[in-house]
């Protein structure tokens, strides 16, 4: 069921995929900088996540993650639920009524840190791809003048 709005110029319809969508990247940028993420918990992060549009156009929330061994759990999971409740009153328009966070397993860092080191490493490759491009851009018309 997609929440709907009406106004002076139509209807604003958002399906419950963005809705979904827009909590996934919400908790993968706070996941990614707690360092608590890889291609598994990223798989089982989208299969966890559950929307619900209630009769008071309100949006209730359920969702399973990690949490990094060591940091405290209850104080994690309300940085999740303030970055998913801010990011979808403020993208969405949407009254968040609940947003259940469900600590699922627990992640040690050092089991991570490798995966993590290779993911920062192909960001930045990615990230400096278009820069080393326009320099030899820049040097190539150098050399032509």
């Amino acid at each position: 069921m997609p929440l709907n709005e009406e106004n002076d110029f139509g209807e604003i319809s958002i399906s419950e995929n963005v809705l979904k969508d827009l909590v996934f990247k919400s908790v993968e940028g706070y996941l990614k900088d707690q360092k608590v993420y890889n291609e598994k918990i990223q798989k089982e992060l989208q299969k966890s996540i559950k929307i619900t549009i209630n009769d008071d156009a309100s949006v209730s929330i359920s969702l399973k993650v990690p949490a990094k061994y060591g940091q405290n759990i209850v104080e994690f999971s309300k940085n999740i639920q303030k970055a998913i409740k801010d990011d979808l009153e403020r993208i969405a328009e949407v009254y968040v009524s609940n947003i259940d966070v469900s600590i699922e397993n627990l992640v040690k860092p050092e089991e991570l840190e490798e995966e993590y080191e290779e993911i920062e490493e192909e960001t930045l490759e990615n990230e400096e791809s278009p820069e080393s491009e326009e320099k030899e851009d820049e040097e190539q018309k150098d050399k032509n003048e």
